[in-house]
């Protein structure tokens, strides 16, 4: 929020709610909901929703979302608290995840917990420096007791359905066989006591540590899909806490090393012929929706409440054109260079000028 905005300011925003007003005018630009997102060369990009609550279902329904691209099950836990959620939380709200997303997947995202999120029963000892701490799929691998009581939830609600499972803040190839042999073990528990479960799931991690972007080519041979956080990719890369006002300024989605990253993974995703999408709030923002498409990301997963728009501007894209904007991106020095000519870039649907 601009409280004391400057002319110039305001003349620039009037010129964004311009564009806009423009995109939502144009007829013939946009495809039916219930259809695929697609450039105007016939490149297919598929638009999933990030769900945090139950309640965002409802959106859900309406947004011609392709599936679930985002559950942070820690939200789950949140709901609970102070007590653990059971087996059964779990599988209720899985199912109705999967149930919601059915023909599409819904890819669920285990305990994102640790740094700074609540995880007062999971934790053992206080950290000096939690962020770089015990959390994410570290803290739940530490923690098989209540992990299994996850997995089980997960699995069994996955009986039948399209179910996508996901670990946060994987930096190892072992943590990958890791979590593989965790829900091997919880599987085979299920079998023996004779409870319908998953029998092939998809096993994917979330890239938002800086190694886990660079071997994206050797975690490819160990995950069935990528999804990349954006909003921990660029504090890790950067060093930067977005939400420390001293140092705020210097969290640029648009740094060249950001820019190069995310063309890597996407590469290497489509090399190995697995699913790449992008879910940091980068995935929401129309503005960027068409360097991220330059850069090789054909799943874009945000809020229900952001995927017209994004579908708006998709329709107004030339992919193919997109890549030579994206190389000439990731040549520059920095940041602001990049804003500057996404900013003189003339799509017709202005939205490089927000």
């Amino acid at each position: 929020v601009v409280l004391h905005p400057t002319a110039e300011i305001l003349a620039r925003y009037e010129q964004v709610r311009s564009g806009l007003r423009r995109v939502k005018q144009r007829p013939g630009t946009v495809a039916h909901v219930d259809e695929p997102a697609r450039t105007r060369d016939g490149v297919e990009i598929e638009l999933l929703a990030n769900i945090d609550l139950p309640e965002e279902l409802d959106l859900y329904a309406d947004s011609g979302a392709r599936g679930i691209g985002l559950y942070r099950s820690e939200f789950l836990y949140m709901e609970t608290d102070p007590r653990l959620p059971s087996e059964d939380d779990h599988l209720q709200m899985y199912r109705r995840l999967l149930d919601a997303a059915a023909p599409h997947p819904a890819m669920i995202r285990t305990y994102d917990l640790g740094g700074r999120k609540l995880a007062r029963e999971m934790m053992e000892s206080t950290e000096d420096n939690p962020v770089l701490g015990l959390r994410g799929i570290r803290l739940t691998l530490a923690r098989p007791q209540i992990f299994h009581t996850q997995l089980r939830g997960l699995l069994r609600a996955g009986a039948g359905r399209d179910l996508w499972i996901m670990a946060p803040m994987v930096s190892r190839v072992e943590e990958v066989r890791a979590l593989r042999a965790e829900l091997t073990a919880v599987a085979g528990a299920l079998a023996a006591e004779g409870v319908p479960h998953a029998q092939d799931c998809k096993v994917g991690i979330m890239i938002e540590i800086p190694a886990a972007a660079i071997v994206a080519d050797l975690f490819a041979r160990e995950a069935d899909f990528f999804a990349v956080g954006t909003n921990d990719l660029i504090q890790y890369s950067l060093a930067v806490d977005r939400n420390n006002q001293h140092v705020a300024d210097l969290y640029e989605p648009l740094h060249p090393a950001i820019l190069r990253m995310l063309r890597f993974v996407a590469a290497e995703g489509r090399k190995a012929g697995i699913p790449v999408s992008l879910c940091g709030e980068m995935g929401g923002d129309a503005r960027l929706t068409p360097l991220l498409v330059g850069l090789g990301l054909r799943r874009l997963s945000a809020h229900p409440r952001s995927l017209q728009r994004l579908r708006r501007v998709v329709a107004e894209l030339d992919a193919e054109r997109l890549v030579e904007l994206a190389d000439r991106c990731c040549g520059l020095a920095t940041a602001a260079e990049v804003e500057e000519l996404l900013r003189r870039e003339e799509e017709p649907s202005q939205v490089l000028s927000a």
